[in-house]
């Protein structure tokens, strides 16, 4: 009966244990949590230029990049010819880790892509989006990577729904740009787009080992209103966000359609209250039936960022 006794007592203390560590956890910190105002922090600033649209205008991107305007290159929302000055906000997107402040997913139709560089070009006048005029293109220059012959251009209005064009719909070609610092010449490459928007030159990741789909499991209380999950993979230019299920049962994220045998990261952010942060990640391989437990710990939003940096 003692022995009883006893085993009851450890029972007890092992199970409060456990309630006491959620306690600790404080998931309900979560409630007010909007996830949308970590993007907010963490998004770099544009570069702001103006010009008159008579003109062609060359833009120099940090580094070596450039985008090339031609003249007369914009008409209004209704077709109309843009005459004056016009005003352009230019994101440059040189890797992966500019992708992720976006909440971008390097997918096209259900297919993953590696992005080897590009921006986010938007151009108004008097506070109204312009579109290109029909045959007009613009030209992005980068050295974040050399030419390939998979290399095409992805375009989107938001970053997580990407359109492929075919090779030989668009040119992307290769080309030497100037190093600034030193005057020598580095690889690169050049794509025309005839949009505005995202615009990406990228190569769809191989599928040689098959697919996969891998689900997250996450603490009570992380949401989609709250948190948001990434795939950041190791040996390619590319990550996606893991959708949440928005179903009561587990698991809380799960995506197919992934490349078998590739390292990524998981990474779990999430907000309590405004500005209180939560952060994990986790490396993995991606296998069959995967399925993974994550508990974010919290962080400060410097640490965060510091993370981000070193994907």
């Amino acid at each position: 009966m003692r022995r009883l006794f006893v085993t009851y007592i450890g029972i007890l203390s092992l199970l409060t244990g456990c309630v006491e560590e959620v306690d600790q956890f404080q998931p309900l910190e979560l409630v007010s949590g909007d996830i949308s105002r970590l993007f907010e922090a963490i998004q770099s600033n544009p570069i702001q230029i103006s010009w008159d649209v008579a003109q062609e205008q060359d833009i120099t991107l940090p580094g070596s990049g450039h985008v090339i305007v031609p003249p007369q290159a914009f008409v209004s929302p209704d077709g109309s010819e843009v005459a004056g000055w016009v005003e352009a906000k230019i994101l440059p997107l040189p890797a992966k880790k500019d992708l992720l402040p976006e909440s971008a997913s390097t997918s096209s139709l259900g297919r993953l892509f590696s992005a080897y560089g590009g921006v986010k070009i938007e151009v108004e006048q008097g506070g109204v989006p312009l579109r290109l005029a029909e045959g007009k293109r613009i030209k992005v220059r980068m050295s974040t990577a050399r030419y390939n012959s998979q290399m095409r251009l992805f375009t989107a209005q938001q970053p997580s729904d990407w359109a492929g064009y075919n090779p030989g719909e668009v040119v992307v070609r290769s080309v030497e740009l100037e190093d600034p610092e030193d005057g020598t010449l580095l690889p690169g490459f050049e794509m025309e787009s005839p949009e505005l928007g995202y615009l990406q030159c990228g190569a769809y990741l191989p599928q040689d080992e098959g697919l996969a789909e891998v689900c997250l499991n996450l603490p009570y209380g992380f949401e989609a209103a709250n948190t948001v999950a990434f795939l950041v993979f190791r040996d390619h230019e590319s990550l996606v966000r893991l959708p949440f299920t928005g179903e009561e049962l587990r698991p809380d994220c799960c995506l197919q359609g992934l490349p078998i045998g590739e390292v990524g990261k998981i990474i779990v952010v999430a907000e309590g209250e405004e500005g209180v942060y939560f952060f994990r990640e986790r490396t993995i391989t991606i296998v069959e039936n995967l399925t993974i437990n994550i508990t974010p710990e919290r962080v400060s939003l410097s640490d965060i960022m510091l993370a981000l940096e070193g994907l």
